[in-house]
């Protein structure tokens, strides 16, 4: 019966984190957006910077309601290889659908690639329009995109390998586009691993009211040594790209069959 009563709370407690996520999206998007944008004095960099600072703050506070309303708990270690970073790539495992929003609240100066389908979400298209870079923009302009990004804004570009959600019990699958932007960009790559428990209700094909059945969601995650793209530079691109590639993998996998 207690057990139950966990469970149950637990899940109100994630049902509700969505709900906020959700309304304070909305409420970024239509009220303080435009707000940047005057702040900024309608200078593109200057409202980046606002924005991106803005949403890394409000995704720290979202990861931690999660936290204090019990349906999770996250852990980093070598969390100060993470200060300061500047122009990297960034990569991780993705076991689930709070992978990138721990990311960006790890990380201030943050741009990823999302799914070009979250444009169409009313919640979150003109975040994503505005800060971040679709997968559907043919591949030319993103690299071109990220580069300016990482190389004269400093941000970091964080990556899934994967290219989606991992699928439980099933072998990671790694494409070459995380190892195409560091090369093109010339930038080394910093790996992060999401350990922790299975994340039942938020793996892929997961239903809304699943849930871990006997205890909250565990985050644990290490950041791990910069992988250099230095001995890969003098190759050709495809050949490069698949040898970054395993070795990204080679990495993260070391760490999943550790822990």
């Amino acid at each position: 019966m207690i057990r139950r009563i966990k469970y149950l709370r637990r899940l109100i407690s994630k049902l509700s984190s969505f709900a906020v996520f959700g309304i304070s999206s909305l409420i970024l998007a239509t009220s303080l957006f435009p707000l940047f944008h005057v702040l900024a004095g309608f200078s593109e960099k200057r409202f980046n910077v606002i924005s991106r600072k803005f949403v890394n703050h409000f995704f720290q506070f979202f990861v931690k309601y999660i936290e204090v309303t019990g349906a999770m708990r996250l852990s980093v270690e070598n969390r100060e290889l993470l200060k300061g970073i500047k122009g990297k790539v960034v990569i991780a495992n993705h076991p689930s659908l709070l992978d990138v929003v721990i990311l960006i609240s790890l990380i201030p100066n943050a741009n990823c690639i999302v799914k070009g389908s979250l444009v169409q979400n009313k919640f979150i298209s003109l975040i994503i329009r505005n800060l971040y870079i679709p997968n559907t923009l043919p591949f030319d302009e993103q690299l071109e995109r990220a580069k300016k990004s990482m190389l004269e804004d400093g941000n970091n570009l964080i990556i899934f390998p994967e290219g989606t959600r991992s699928k439980p019990g099933e072998p990671w699958y790694f494409k070459k586009g995380a190892a195409r932007f560091a090369l093109f960009a010339n930038t080394d790559v910093v790996p992060i691993y999401f350990g922790g428990n299975e994340k039942i209700g938020l793996r892929k094909h997961d239903k809304m009211l699943q849930f871990h059945p006997t205890e909250r969601y565990i985050y644990n995650l290490r950041v791990l040594p910069d992988i250099s793209v230095a001995p890969y530079k003098d190759m050709p691109m495809s050949r490069s790209a698949i040898l970054l590639t395993a070795k990204m993998k080679e990495v993260l996998e070391k760490e999943h069959d550790v822990h």
